[in-house]
């Protein structure tokens, strides 16, 4: 009986050790070049999960919460709530307003970000990029 109760006992830590660590972090595919030559096409990466983000931080993120846009999205920071607007996005207001930040991929020339999908919403931030896994065997 003592195994049964073990067995349940080491079961139970590691559903709960497995549901911390997907509220703490999130594992993504770096799909397409927009981020090169910082990631690359097919490249995984590790998000942390954060309260705050700042201008540099690398993040993941959904563009809308939508059915048919499942995919995560990888791109730069370039702007927060209160920083003024980068010329480069067309904007009414001269401040990016509370809740949301500016995205712009490294790769400028290939990548969709902000200047298409305008503001993101932090609430679809699901971390900052803080590790890249070793690439497996190929």
């Amino acid at each position: 009986m003592i195994g049964l109760a073990v067995v349940v006992v080491v079961v139970v830590l590691l559903v709960v050790l497995l549901v911390v660590l997907r509220r703490r972090y999130v594992v993504a595919r770096v799909w397409g070049h927009s981020m090169s030559p910082t990631f690359h096409d097919g490249e995984r990466v590790v998000a942390t999960r954060r309260r705050h983000y700042g201008v540099g931080d690398v993040i993941v993120f959904r563009p809308r919460p939508t059915a048919d846009d499942v995919a995560w999205r990888i791109k730069r920071i370039a702007a927060i709530a209160g920083d003024p607007v980068p010329g480069w996005l067309p904007a009414d207001d001269p401040v990016v307003p509370a809740g949301r930040v500016v995205v712009v991929g490294d790769n400028t020339g290939h990548s969709e970000d902000s200047r298409q999908l305008g503001y993101i919403d932090v609430a679809s931030v699901a971390g900052v990029v803080a590790h890249r896994p070793a690439p497996t065997g190929g």
